[in-house]
């Protein structure tokens, strides 16, 4: 799914300036006029990338977000699991050490 998007930004881009150059090769317009359209061309390409970008953006926001809440609950579990087991284990009777007389 990245790599389509990506693909996509960067054909759009790609698309934008090949269209760009045509423009100013095949139009009959002087260098003011081509200068003021290419700008606004550009601009128009700029606001979409941006909007691109933003969307994107929030995509990979929103993925991230729920792999960490994954990761988290699976964590989680796997404490919770833990804890579990440790107080179902029986309980080891450990040796207290007896005090050595004086004597020895």
């Amino acid at each position: 799914m990245a790599d389509s998007g990506d693909s996509f930004f960067k054909g759009f881009i790609l698309g934008g300036i090949f269209g760009a150059v045509l423009g100013v090769l095949l139009a009959p317009k002087s260098g003011r006029e081509m200068r003021e359209e290419l700008g606004e061309e550009a601009e128009k390409i700029y606001a979409h990338g941006k909007t691109d970008f933003e969307h994107a953006r929030k995509a990979a926001m929103k993925s991230f977000e729920e792999g960490r809440d994954k990761i988290i609950e699976k964590l989680t579990k796997e404490k919770d699991d833990a804890d579990e087991n440790e107080e179902e284990k029986p309980k080891r009777k450990t040796r207290t050490p007896t005090p050595k007389s004086k004597s020895e």
